[in-house]
């Protein structure tokens, strides 16, 4: 009896351990990337609409901040803000040029050769799901800079009241 109790368990332990789903909207790179538009609203967007917006300096409001923050792997808080929004203009502004490469669990996400030069946008996948890593995929110089305004920002808040 004991050699088929431990066969049971062994059995009930394997069909415990099927892998699960990717989650939705995260199961390759431009599945989240495509969830970063929608988080704004724009996944039906053209790029040249898109691009017009951008030079008009018009703002892209963001409809979902949850669904916007899960598309980070390393979102570290609201100081993170900014660094989302630059990697959401860079993205938004050659949605229909971009070209993706994986290799070894980790994506780059370029701009067509044809198209102006980007910093290439990098995703890691995680327990089945791709997300945006902000820090390898904001340039240095512009995340110190963008780190700074919200800290500028922070402490005349901070002054005001």
């Amino acid at each position: 009896m004991r050699p088929l109790v431990l066969a049971a368990l062994a059995l009930a332990l394997l069909a415990s351990c099927k892998s699960q789903p990717a989650p939705v909207g995260f199961e390759s790179p431009s599945a989240t990337i495509e969830t970063l538009f929608r988080a704004y609203g724009v996944q039906d967007m053209s790029q040249e609409e898109a691009r017009r917006r951008l030079q008009a300096r018009e703002r892209f409001e963001l409809l979902d901040p949850d669904l916007f923050k899960s598309c980070f792997s390393d979102w570290q808080g609201e100081h993170d803000q900014a660094l989302g929004g630059f990697v959401f203009g860079q993205l938004v502004a050659a949605k229909e040029e971009l070209e993706v490469s994986i290799e070894d669990g980790v994506a780059s996400v370029r701009v067509a050769p044809e198209a102006s030069q980007m910093q290439p946008i990098v995703l890691v996948e995680r327990e089945r799901a791709w997300k945006i890593d902000l820090r390898q995929s904001v340039p240095a110089k512009v995340r110190q800079s963008l780190y700074e305004v919200y800290r500028r920002a922070r402490r005349a808040e901070r002054q005001a009241r």
